[in-house]
């Protein structure tokens, strides 16, 4: 290394500067001990699973976090469910659906009636126009007393 020699503060000539290098100074390394070799694999590995771990946690954490959002979910969905029941029974009840038809005017039949139901022939391309005309007749006679008479009853 060579070494710049200066006088500070003296005025007079320029400062020398040699030409060789600095017999006292032999050139030493400069950051501490070199990591010998056969350990650098070693490191290797210590920082990987260092790596993976940290990984491994932080996954494990997030999957936490999922899992009890989900918990919660599924706990607010069970609920509602209930919810949902509870009222869907509350609607099919025969004591709701009498009073909602007596609000409307309807009035309960103290006798029932049957209406036998008769097949209903159905034509083809080759039948005529008035016998297709008497088959519809025929069924809307059949859906009339249904209405009218109450619940079909099919033999």
């Amino acid at each position: 290394m060579f070494r710049l020699r200066a006088a500070h503060g003296r005025s007079g000539p320029a400062p020398e500067l040699p030409l060789e290098p600095d017999a006292r100074r032999t050139r030493l390394r400069r950051g501490g001990p070199r990591t010998p070799i056969p350990l650098l694999p070693i490191i290797a590995v210590g920082a990987g699973i260092g790596v993976a771990y940290v990984s491994q946690s932080a996954h494990a954490t997030k999957s936490t976090y999922e899992l009890t959002a989900l918990q919660a979910e599924q706990q607010q969905l069970v609920s509602q469910d209930g919810q949902l029941g509870d009222e869907l029974a509350r609607l099919q009840s025969s004591e709701r659906i009498v009073a909602a038809a007596q609000t409307l005017g309807m009035q309960p039949d103290g006798q029932w009636s049957y209406v036998a139901a008769k097949p209903v022939q159905i034509l083809g391309a080759g039948g005529s126009p008035q016998e297709a005309a008497t088959a519809q007749s025929g069924a809307l006679q059949q859906l009339i007393g249904v209405l009218g008479g109450g619940a079909a009853e099919r033999p």
